[in-house]
């Protein structure tokens, strides 16, 4: 799963611009489902940290990764209406732009702080037997 979220991202931002912007616009509309994918199966993190709040050891985590949804969540709606063709107000163009540098921005750092995480999932400890 979280290297089908990085790849999504990447290709997001590789087709941001030129001829083939449909293909933005697909990539982004298929990253909504594996990051909905991605958020049900960190569900039991997820609930667990915000149960606890300030007193979970990962709560800046959390703070973390809520930010980095909000601003995805605002990248995706801030697209709609330029993919749809509803406005060409350039003030819709400026959101997604930004928060999509951010989203980006935001992405890598996420990445870092789970990368104990990520470790384990691409090198898995050696079973005992």
């Amino acid at each position: 799963m979280p290297t089908t979220l990085l790849v999504a991202f990447a290709a997001e931002f590789i087709t941001r611009e030129g001829p083939d912007y449909a293909i933005h616009s697909w990539i982004g509309i298929a990253l909504v489902g594996v990051i909905a994918l991605h958020l049900v199966g960190n569900a039991r993190w997820i609930k667990h940290v915000w149960n606890r709040k300030r007193r979970h050891r990962e709560f800046g985590l959390g703070v973390l990764n809520a930010t980095f949804g909000a601003v995805v969540g605002v990248c995706i709606i801030s697209g709609f209406p330029l993919w749809l063709e509803w406005s060409d107000a350039p003030a819709w163009a400026t959101v997604h732009q930004v928060t999509g540098l951010a989203s980006i921005l935001l992405m890598f750092v996420h990445l870092w702080k789970n990368r104990t995480r990520l470790k384990g999932l691409v090198r898995p400890r050696a079973r005992r037997v």
